[in-house]
């Protein structure tokens, strides 16, 4: 039989891939039509271009994560068979909601990207308006995913005719709200960031895009610590299973878990500690138009971290079930593939060949974001 664990692995480092990738190309998408929208407001050039900056960085995005959904889609059917019919039959309507975004968002943002400067600006900036409303439909329907899994709300009546019916999970709202709040808070306080490193190194014009993605980030980071929280009672609540693991002591009941987790949302708490506290040093110091590449690189390196990290910590804890009923739930052996034997090292194979796609992607981000900074050499010149 195909090893449970193996299978949960490989699953969960597609899903943190794939959710990580998927949350920069939403937050990037809502970041490049706020920007040029400012920009044109105030008849800024040096923003628009930004703006326009934005959208390449969303283009490469978008490329590595659907790599990733290919991967994701690969795993879900190869390992989990009996899972994938829960989320294309009970799960339909949220999932039409998510590829409905996909439909929309890609081939907008093509669209958006060819008709710069040849449409008129508000035109364009609608355009671009309906790119991320599109980029929000994905995780909006693909929430009820990980809601689901952890309180399967509304299953019987899904399975009877009534689609709407897994819409009534309470852990739904708040969980996506925070998704989405994050991913725009990532992208914004990354951008932030990156335009800060550039200024440190004396380009002090890039200061205005600096302070203008934490205008937008830090309202999102605080909406979306919020939601966090609320979305932690209500797991406290209505999976005590997944809340035990992860808040510990936190948690209202104290359940035995198969992993204690309390420790690295400890060091999660620290991650989110250290973004507000950059970027908080980065605003007062920006006030009197100071650039500070440490707490620059402490800013981009958290909030890229900080994504992937949260990921974990919410999928990893279902462990050894799959899917959560209280204080117990329906064990992941019951949903991997009884039918065919995927031999280890093939999984084991795979992951390998992942994490070197993430690090190629990496690097990639490393060139296109960090190395060509004014006064960075790079391959082949400055």
């Amino acid at each position: 039989m195909t090893s449970v664990w193996i299978g949960f692995l490989m699953l969960g480092v597609t899903i943190v891939a794939h959710i990580f990738l998927v949350s920069l190309v939403l937050g990037l998408a809502v970041m490049a039509p706020i920007i040029e929208y400012w920009a044109y407001r105030t008849g800024d050039k040096e923003l628009e271009a930004v703006a326009k900056d934005t959208l390449k960085y969303m283009a490469v995005s978008e490329l590595a994560a659907g790599v990733w959904a290919t991967w994701f889609t690969v795993a879900l059917a190869g390992f989990w068979p009996q899972l994938t019919f829960i989320a294309t039959d009970v799960l339909f309507y949220p999932l039409t909601i998510a590829l409905f975004g996909v439909m929309l968002g890609i081939p907008l943002m093509a669209v958006y990207w060819y008709t710069w400067d040849t449409v008129s600006k508000k035109l364009h900036i609608a355009i671009g308006s309906f790119m991320a409303l599109g980029a929000m439909l994905v995780p909006t329907g693909f929430n009820m995913i990980f809601a689901f899994l952890d309180d399967p709300v509304g299953m019987a009546g899904a399975l009877h005719g009534n689609g709407w019916a897994v819409f009534a999970n309470p852990l739904y709202p708040d969980f996506t709200f925070h998704r989405i709040t994050a991913a725009i808070s990532m992208a914004a306080l990354a951008i932030s960031a990156i335009y800060s490193l550039k200024a440190s190194t004396g380009e002090k014009r890039y200061l205005k895009a600096s302070k203008f993605g934490l205008y937008v980030g830090l309202p999102a980071l605080l909406l979306a610590s919020i939601s966090g929280a609320a979305y932690a009672l209500e797991l406290d609540k209505y999976s005590p299973y997944v809340a035990s693991s992860v808040l510990g002591p936190l948690s209202a009941t104290s359940l035995s878990t198969y992993f204690h987790l309390y420790p690295a949302f400890v060091g999660f708490m620290g991650i989110v500690t250290l973004i507000w506290a950059a970027s908080i040093f980065n605003v007062l110091h920006q006030a009197f138009d100071w650039a500070k590449k440490a707490s620059s690189w402490v800013l981009l390196v958290s909030v890229l971290v900080g994504v992937p990290y949260g990921e974990v910590l919410n999928d990893l804890p279902r462990y050894p079930y799959m899917v959560i009923t209280g204080t117990g739930g329906l064990p992941a052996s019951l949903f991997i593939n009884h039918w065919m034997d995927i031999p280890q090292v093939f999984a084991v194979a795979a992951l390998a060949v992942g994490a070197v796609l993430m690090a190629a992607f990496s690097y990639m981000i490393y060139l296109v974001f960090v190395s060509k900074l004014p006064g960075n050499k790079v391959s082949g010149g400055e």
